[in-house]
């Protein structure tokens, strides 16, 4: 058998990427040896000095370029004016940058490159503008960005490149400066949720039982975020110097349990980052249903050190902070997944009566610790996110595990996005 002789080994993205400014380093160091290598055949055959003059222009015009470069490099300066702080997912937000060439010589090229990562960390958008600045000149750019997905994310000057006269050498102003960007998720109201109030769990609050003032109420409770102000007791308050809330009847109700889910199928990025807005917007939506109708709540997650975490209505629950907290959304999830929680609560004897589940990830398994939450007379409600591109066929392939839930009569909700909730934008 004739064996073949190898191909040799490039280096992976050798001809794009990383490399390719490597490439045009040498590209311009051959056009340089080439050009001198050229101009030196005249000086061969003459042997005189008109025969060396050739030469002596192309060296003296690549050094007088060079150091040309070297000026412009401790000349330029530039300034980025922005509101990129925090803002809520779909507004747009402007950003400027300003840049002043503060020499008497001109710029022959400039390339600035703006960014805007997406929520994985890599570049998501980046746009590159290439000018000219003339000497004591000012130039800025107005840029308007939008932010379609809740996350944190990094945007802004990202370099500017600058060139010499003939375009043979360059020099890389990295800006070391990154504006942090927290995008908050929008909040929509439920028209309707299956919330079991006759379920085995009652309120954990804690009721003093009270007849101060003899008012129609069954106690009293310290005041926590969230409580209406109408209802704080302010005799008793003034006396105990601590906030204290009536307890009505109508607020026993029993509590709900919201377990975020960031494991799914692969998906392309933008798609990941859909799912990711539609798992926790559902789930602060059904929190913030949960508050209004004067019922106790808390949100079960993962944090990105993937440590199990909980938010509750026993504090002030900031969305920014809580986003910041959350891990990226992944095919291959962590030690602990939101199955993990969820068949966590199913072996809580002091879990909430309602356990709220948001996730894309439709297995068998997450349906049958539903079913075991539910043969423990609690009231488990799923949330499952689909994309909203996502063919009939292969729709119908995913949701096959939930026909169990229909037959154990289990409520769940098919989502795309939080909007299809169905009451509509709040916040």
């Amino acid at each position: 058998m004739k064996l073949k002789r190898p191909k040799p080994a490039w280096p992976k993205n050798w001809f794009g990427g990383k490399y390719a400014a490597a490439r045009k380093r040498i590209k311009k160091i051959l056009f340089c040896v080439l050009a001198v290598g050229i101009t030196g055949v005249p000086a061969i055959f003459l042997n005189t000095i008109y025969g060396y003059l050739p030469g002596i222009v192309v060296v003296v015009g690549i050094l007088s370029s060079f150091g040309y470069l070297q000026l412009l490099k401790k000349t330029l300066t530039y300034e980025e004016l922005s509101d990129l702080s925090n803002c809520q997912r779909g507004t747009e937000v402007e950003f400027t940058v300003k840049i002043e060439n503060k020499f008497l010589l001109i710029y022959p090229k400039l390339e600035l490159q703006f960014y805007i990562s997406d929520l994985f960390g890599e570049d998501d958008t980046v746009t590159e503008s290439v000018i000219t600045l003339a000497p004591r000149e000012k130039r800025q750019f107005d840029f308007t960005v939008r932010f379609d997905h809740i996350g944190t994310y990094s945007a802004g000057l990202k370099r500017i490149k600058i060139y010499d006269l003939l375009g043979l050498f360059s020099h890389e102003v990295k800006n070391s400066k990154e504006y942090q960007v927290n995008v908050a998720p929008k909040i929509f109201d439920i028209a309707a949720l299956r919330i079991s109030n006759t379920t085995l769990t009652e309120s954990q609050k804690m009721v003093i039982p009270t007849v101060i003032d003899g008012s129609d109420y069954a106690g009293v409770r310290e005041y926590v975020w969230g409580d209406p102000i109408k209802t704080i007791h302010w005799k008793l308050s003034a006396r105990t110097e601590t906030y204290m809330t009536k307890q009505f009847e109508s607020y026993g109700v029993t509590g709900v349990s919201i377990i975020l889910d960031f494991l799914s199928p692969e998906y392309e990025s933008e798609t990941m980052m859909s799912i990711f807005d539609s798992v926790v917007e559902t789930g602060l939506s059904i929190a913030e249903y949960a508050q209004e109708n004067g019922m106790e709540y808390e949100i079960l997650y993962t944090d990105r050190r993937g440590e199990k975490k909980k938010a509750n209505t026993q504090r002030h629950i900031d969305y920014v902070q809580l986003i910041r907290d959350m891990p990226k959304i992944s095919a291959q999830g962590g030690d602990v997944t939101g199955i993990d929680l969820l068949r966590e609560e199913c072996n809580n004897l002091y879990s909430q009566g309602n356990i709220a589940f948001c996730t894309a990830n439709i297995t068998d398994e997450m349906v049958n610790v539903l079913t075991q939450i539910h043969n423990q007379r609690k009231n488990p409600i799923l949330f499952a996110m689909i994309p909203e591109h996502m063919k009939d066929e292969e729709k119908e392939d995913r949701l096959k595990p939930l026909r169990v839930l229909d037959q154990a009569n289990i409520s769940y909700y098919i989502l795309s996005s939080a909007k299809e909730l169905g009451g509509g934008e709040k916040k």
